[in-house]
């Protein structure tokens, strides 16, 4: 097939990555994110996108340094229930620690936290004042997921456009924050604010752009909804329930020829197949690799996660809508969710051109990278258990606690308040808790009517994050895992710089030796001793010119990338101990610093 770009291609790619790292001459100065689920390496390397660098630098002192500095800028409000600390990740306490206190619990009764918002602050590196905001709508998790998602980037340009709904949406995500005194609160309506006089440079062929929140109590969902009508309709959703099918189909779309629906073989109603043509994302429409530790490694595509309705008619254009919401009665009538509509003239957003079959051509077309699916195709997924669904929907509106006493013995007391309109818990399931990177020593929690309380004696040394793991129990069925944000309080041991240090000096990695050689500290400028990385020097380093070290210092600090090198020396060197090879490595560099003046 050939590589040209076509719209809604797979190939045509963005990652967290992209859309978190600064403009040039800007960086971070604080980030509000939105999410159903989280999962901790997202959590982690959040901070390094944002200072655009990759995951690697995690394991370098100059990553540590930007998770240390950056991590408190970080606002990432997510459903309660749905944070994900993997064992690998339990086990780098230290650095969960100094993002930790980003996550910020959020819940609606009898519904999810659903929306994917991302919004940007960045501040000018030489004027104090000056902000550049980029907001990006998503259908995109904070996790790791490999699926095929669709997000929509919005950056500020002060001759753009303006976006309608856009501050009153990020001013209404602080009324879903389960602990209404939490800081986050506060920051949702600054940044809302902040938005009002904010414009965005246009979509290319996208007019009348607005972004809305919908939750039962407003009507921004039904508003929406109407709009989503037209000769010719497409829908793009991993999960779909037949009465919202049904509803779309009545208002949109002639006949099932003119209906097509993209979504994932599992649990898709028999009606659909009635009233839409339905396919999935065919498995060939990115090359696979020759093993599925290969495929991830290669970012491969492996699901579906995206949500886009069109309505396409000959006079009104395309209405297009890139939303949180599934194509189910929950995600447009429970939830909390977001979306961006506009209308598109194009006509290669018409949904005939999008869906047109024409295997004569070379080009690809957003119809050749679907399969097609019959009902016999079809599988079913097994749901949860009612009881894990009825405990999920409590925790996600709690408020955990965990009260730290020195002692001696050193105590930890968690407490679990939960919010009295969420549901009686339900008789025969037991709770048991841990600290995250403590799975040996667990507590029972006991019930006492909208409250949970357990205490663990702790070790002095232990390393304490901002999360308990839970373990629910109910008969015979299999143990369900829930972690859940916990803010710390009392006599807390715990000192963020002190970490920074600790994670710094253990993360010493090839570039900080790297600064070592080129000081001199280690080695010397000839070589002979060996290189920086602590190898032999190749051939062709012993053949090739030796500079003097204060050259090779100069040539970095004078060169075109003069104030990143400056800062990135700054920030590595940030962690030194008081061994004698730091004492000489940060002489060495303040005299450097006092050349440049």
């Amino acid at each position: 097939m050939a590589k040209r770009p076509i719209p809604l291609d797979p190939h045509g790619r963005s990652t967290l990555r992209d859309v978190l790292a600064p403009p040039e001459g800007f960086q971070l100065q604080h980030a509000l994110g939105t999410a159903y689920s989280l999962d901790a390496e997202t959590l982690v390397t959040i901070p390094l996108f944002a200072a655009g660098m990759g995951a690697a630098d995690i394991d370098k002192s100059v990553g540590v340094a930007r998770i240390y500095e950056l991590g408190t800028r970080l606002t990432l409000l997510v459903q309660g229930d749905r944070i994900s600390i993997s064992k690998r990740w339990a086990n780098s306490r230290p650095l969960l620690r100094l993002v930790g206190d980003a996550v910020v619990p959020c819940s609606i009764k009898d519904g999810s936290f659903h929306p994917k918002l991302l919004i940007l602050e960045f501040a000018s590196v030489e004027k104090a004042r000056e902000r550049y905001f980029r907001v990006v709508i998503s259908t995109r998790n904070l996790t790791a997921d490999n699926s095929w998602d669709s997000l929509v980037v919005l950056d500020q340009e002060r001759t753009g456009v303006s976006v309608t709904g856009l501050a009153e949406t990020v001013s209404g995500l602080a009324q879903f924050v389960n602990d209404q005194a939490h800081p986050a609160v506060e920051q949702c309506r600054r940044i809302g604010e902040a938005l009002k006089d904010v414009r965005f440079q246009p979509l290319h062929g996208v007019a009348d752009i607005e972004v809305r929140l919908f939750y039962p109590s407003c009507q921004n969902a039904e508003e929406i909804h109407r709009k989503i009508k037209g000769d010719d309709l497409l829908v793009i959703s991993p999960f779909v329930r037949r009465g919202f099918l049904d509803g779309l189909a009545a208002q949109a779309g002639a006949s099932k020829e003119r209906r097509w629906l993209v979504t994932r073989p599992v649990d898709v109603p028999t009606s659909a197949f009635t009233k839409y043509q339905v396919f999935k994302i065919s498995d060939a429409a990115v090359p696979a690799h020759e093993s599925p530790d290969a495929e991830r490694a290669q970012g491969r595509l492996v699901g579906l996660h995206a949500k886009i309705y069109l309505a396409s008619s000959k006079k009104g254009g395309t209405r297009l809508v890139v939303t949180s919401a599934n194509a189910t009665p929950s995600g447009w009538t429970h939830n909390v969710e977001v979306a961006v509509t506009g209308v598109i003239k194009a006509a290669a957003m018409q949904v005939q051109a999008l869906l047109a079959d024409d295997s004569s051509s070379e080009q690809r077309s957003f119809r050749s990278v679907l399969e097609r699916i019959t009902p016999s195709a079809v599988e079913c997924e097994e749901p949860e258990p009612k009881w894990v669904k009825r405990v999920r929907r409590i925790l996600a509106g709690a408020a955990a606690v965990g009260r730290i006493r020195k002692g001696p013995p050193q105590i930890i007391g968690v407490t679990l308040n939960f919010m009295a309109d969420r549901g009686d818990w339900p008789d025969g399931v037991v709770v048991t808790m841990h600290l995250v990177g403590y799975q040996e020593r667990c507590a029972p929690l006991t019930r006492d009517k909208n409250r949970m309380c357990g205490s663990l004696e702790i070790d002095p040394s232990a390393e304490l994050t901002p999360f308990v793991a839970l373990t629910l129990s109910y008969g015979d069925d299999a143990p369900v895992g829930v972690v859940l944000a916990m803010s710390l309080e009392g006599d807390i041991d715990w000192d963020r710089e002190a970490a920074r240090k600790v994670l710094a000096h253990a993360a010493r990695p090839a570039l900080y030796q790297e600064l070592l050689w080129y000081f001199g500290v280690k080695g010397n400028s000839s070589g002979s001793t060996g290189g920086h990385d602590g190898k032999k020097p190749s051939k062709a380093r012993k053949a090739g010119p030796q500079l003097p070290i204060l050259e090779k210092v100069l040539q970095r600090v004078h060169g075109p990338n003069a104030k990143e090198e400056i800062t990135t020396i700054d920030s590595l060197l940030a962690g030194l101990s008081d061994a004698a090879e730091d004492k000489q490595l940060a002489t060495m560099w303040r005299l450097v610093k006092e050349s440049l003046k």
